[in-house]
């Protein structure tokens, strides 16, 4: 049973997810800076804690309600 349970849960590795987030985020912070110069940092502070709570958010989901396992 444990072999059948193995193979049918995803397994995603959590540093990737990490370094992808990050990349994700850092390319919003860096096209808010182009577009909006004179509004920094305040949209700054607003585009990390918007991603912090949807990325949170996100990994709760996966974990609690669709049984992803994160390795």
């Amino acid at each position: 049973p444990k072999c059948e349970e193995s193979m049918t849960q995803k397994k995603y590795n959590l540093p990737m997810m990490f370094v992808l987030l990050s990349l994700i985020e850092g390319l919003a912070i860096y096209i808010n800076m182009i577009a909006h110069p004179d509004r920094q940092p305040a949209l700054t502070i607003v585009i990390v804690i918007l991603f912090a709570i949807v990325s949170g958010f996100g990994v709760w989901y996966a974990t609690r309600v669709r049984g992803i396992l994160i390795s």
